[in-house]
């Protein structure tokens, strides 16, 4: 790959990760009073991480195809950035199905902390 295709993709991926920011501060406004609003809420804040994650590979992927002296650190440091992201997905996604199990009156996973219905449920580990 020759670098002025390398620098096609940095636009791209800048502005993409823009407008991830941007639909991530939309999500973050959503409401979230009810168990179902936070259903909508996180599952909208897990696919947006999972599309910023996915970005991050995309440069990732490029970097290193690029090469040059900086490569091996800047692929790293982005790939850092895509699976910190992918767990931040994750726990959207976690946090989803919990909420979601809190609306249908399901006990709550484990991993839910403070979410955990289990009491109000009567329901014992």
């Amino acid at each position: 790959m020759n670098t002025t295709e390398y620098h096609d993709v940095l636009p791209r991926v800048t502005a993409a990760l823009a407008a991830c920011k941007g639909d991530r501060e939309a999500a973050y406004a959503m409401p979230h009073r009810g168990d179902l609003e936070n259903v909508a809420r996180c599952a909208r804040l897990a696919l947006i991480s999972a599309r910023i994650a996915a970005w991050w590979a995309v440069l990732a992927r490029e970097t290193y195809r690029q090469g040059g002296p900086h490569a091996l650190l800047f692929g790293q440091a982005v790939i850092v950035a895509e699976h910190a992201e992918r767990d931040h997905a994750r726990f959207w996604r976690d946090s989803a199905a919990d909420w979601q199990a809190r609306a249908e009156r399901r006990p709550t996973s484990d991993a839910a902390g403070s979410l955990s219905n289990w009491a109000e449920l009567g329901v014992s580990a």
